[in-house]
C-alpha cells in the first residue's frame, strides 16, 4: 500500500477535508451496501493517517472492511473480511 501522493489537496491541507470525495464517498456505498447484504452494521468510517485509506468495523461481529484512493495494480480498492462473511452478531 503507497503513501498519500502528496497532491496538491495535502499540500494546501485540504486532505482531511473533502477534496476526493467523489471517489470516497463511492466507495464507502459499495463497502456500506456488502456490509447491509451481509447484516452487518457499520460504524462510522475512520481515515488512515497519511494514507488514502478508510476502514469501518461492524459493532456486532467486530469484522473490518477498508477501501483506498490509491491501491496497488492488480488488487481491489475495497477489501476485508467484512465483504465476504455475513454477520455473526448480535445487537
Amino acid at each position: 500500500m503507497t503513501t498519500c501522493k502528496e497532491c496538491v489537496a495535502l499540500l494546501l491541507g485540504a486532505c482531511d477535508g473533502d477534496y476526493c470525495a467523489p471517489e470516497r464517498i463511492a466507495l464507502g456505498e459499495s463497502v456500506e451496501r456488502a456490509a447491509g447484504e451481509g447484516g452487518h452494521d457499520l460504524a462510522p468510517f475512520v481515515k488512515e493517517h497519511g494514507r488514502p485509506m478508510w476502514h469501518a468495523t461492524c459493532r456486532r461481529c467486530g469484522l473490518t472492511a477498508s477501501y483506498t484512493l490509491d491501491p496497488e495494480p492488480g488488487t481491489p480498492a475495497i477489501f476485508g473480511p467484512l465483504l465476504d462473511t455475513p454477520c455473526t452478531g448480535t445487537t
